[in-house]
């Protein structure tokens, strides 16, 4: 096929025989210009109508292979200016030719305004490539979940409560003269409530006499947790008064950013009072567990270590590239995740799928009835309980499925630890998602690269 003959061309020059991976980006790219089209959509978004970016004069296939570039060697934004003067591969493969190498501002400017949905369509393209040259088919598929932390401090309530103070003191002195009283006001509040936040973090408890010294120190914490709030309050007071008289001379973006933390304040005063001091209890979806990444689940498996994050429900196929990836919302059950991934492949791929297996978590009797609605012949769940059975054609492929279904821990390893997923330090919902996603189009690249080498070996050893 083209691409075969494309990359035994590449592989002509040693530059690209070293970097077999970036070859096959290389060729996609070249191969796809829908790929192009997709991320224009996002990188023009509010520039004239062409190709180029402002006064950069960087192109939207630079963008796209710039970002490209980053996600394979685990750049930052600094780093990958500096591979533009230091690497000829990156030179290559960015097409700099003899233009001078783009800031790392440029850079995030750009790649950061991609959205996930249109990379979503790309990792698509790439394993529609890989059908088209017959490494995947689609026809037997795995599907497991794995959690994502976001970029945020363990949530408790005084954290929470402190970085309200924190981030409402830092608007408001920015609103008024640095040395006027009100700013002296302000700082003063500050610097107390951070030592209420030290002595909340280290009350210590004496392991004699343990119910006694508990109820102590609850006591102890109460009375300093109400001056805390107390202090949260005072600000939120100047911060509703800023927003009634002051806000029409602040720009459009900041009014927004000042209304969103007077809401999340209300929130976190609330939650904080329901349960430090009145000792009730507080449902997971009215919390927030970050005023920065709001977005931010609280994820609990069994006796798992909670994560705060989100869920990420994936599937491979016999060639390991992952064919489906969602971002889910809250904490579903991954009962309720397992026929989503099929009609979604089905529809998106044009192929059908006969076998399915995914761990027990999936297993239902419905799930089992809409796999067979959707044309499966086999249904595998690893682990099954009460009168659920598996559905199969023959215990064979039940025991080949099961088998092969533990691979999908392998997948999602190798993305998380190659692509540094384990942890997003990007910010925001749409950041999350979109570094996700990057990851899962570089992850496709790797796998289909492994696969092409294989059958380039193959012929060159005759």
């Amino acid at each position: 096929m083209k691409i075969h003959e494309d990359l035994k061309l590449r592989f002509e020059k040693p530059l690209w025989l070293h970097s077999p991976e970036l070859a096959v980006a290389d060729l996609l790219i070249e191969g796809n210009p829908e790929f192009i089209n997709l991320v224009s959509k996002d990188v023009l978004e509010g520039l004239k109508n062409n190709s180029y970016g402002r006064k950069d004069n960087i192109t939207v296939e630079q963008v796209l292979r710039a970002a490209i570039f980053k996600e394979m060697k685990h750049l930052t934004y600094s780093e990958l200016e500096f591979a533009q003067f230091d690497s000829e591969i990156c030179k290559a493969f960015l097409k700099l030719d003899s233009r001078k190498p783009f800031s790392d501002s440029v850079l995030q400017n750009y790649i950061s305004k991609i959205k996930a949905e249109n990379l979503s369509l790309i990792m698509k393209g790439v394993v529609n490539a890989a059908i088209e040259l017959g490494y995947e088919d689609c026809s037997q598929i795995r599907t497991d979940s794995t959690a994502i932390e976001t970029n945020i401090q363990h949530p408790t309530n005084n954290s929470l409560v402190y970085d309200c103070i924190k981030k409402a003191t830092f608007f408001l002195s920015n609103m008024t003269e640095k040395y006027s009283e009100r700013f002296v006001l302000l700082e003063e509040r500050r610097q107390k409530a951070k030592k209420m936040n030290y002595e909340i973090n280290n009350i210590k408890t004496n392991k004699f006499d343990k119910e006694a010294t508990r109820l102590k120190k609850t006591q102890e914490m109460k009375s300093i947790f109400e001056g805390y709030l107390t202090i949260l309050k005072e600000v939120h007071v100047e911060l509703i008064s800023l927003i009634n008289n002051g806000l029409t001379e602040i720009e459009e973006k900041e009014q927004d950013r000042i209304k969103d933390l007077e809401r999340q304040i209300g929130i976190v005063y609330k939650n904080a009072y329901q349960f430090q001091i009145n000792g009730e209890k507080i449902k997971n979806e009215d919390k927030i567990f970050s005023i920065f990444e709001e977005h931010t689940d609280i994820l609990v498996k069994g006796i798992r270590d909670i994560v705060f994050g989100h869920k990420v429900n994936l599937t491979s196929g016999k060639s390991n590239l992952i064919l489906y990836c969602k971002i889910e919302k809250g904490n579903p059950k991954d009962s309720d995740l397992f026929i989503e991934p099929i009609t979604e492949i089905k529809e998106n791929y044009q192929k059908p799928i006969n076998s399915s297996s995914t761990d027990g978590g999936y297993a239902s009797i419905a799930n089992v009835k809409k796999g067979m609605k959707e044309g499966l012949k086999n249904i595998v769940f690893t682990k099954i309980v009460g009168s659920l059975k598996s559905l199969v054609e023959d215990e064979r492929i039940e025991t080949m499925l099961k088998k092969w279904r533990s691979g999908m821990e392998a997948v999602i390893s190798n993305l998380k630890r190659g692509f540094d997923l384990r942890r997003v330090d990007w910010k925001g919902e749409e950041m999350f998602s979109a570094k996700i996603f990057w990851s899962v189009v570089a992850y496709n690249i790797r796998i289909l690269t492994g696969h092409l080498l294989k059958t380039y070996h193959q012929e060159q050893l005759g």
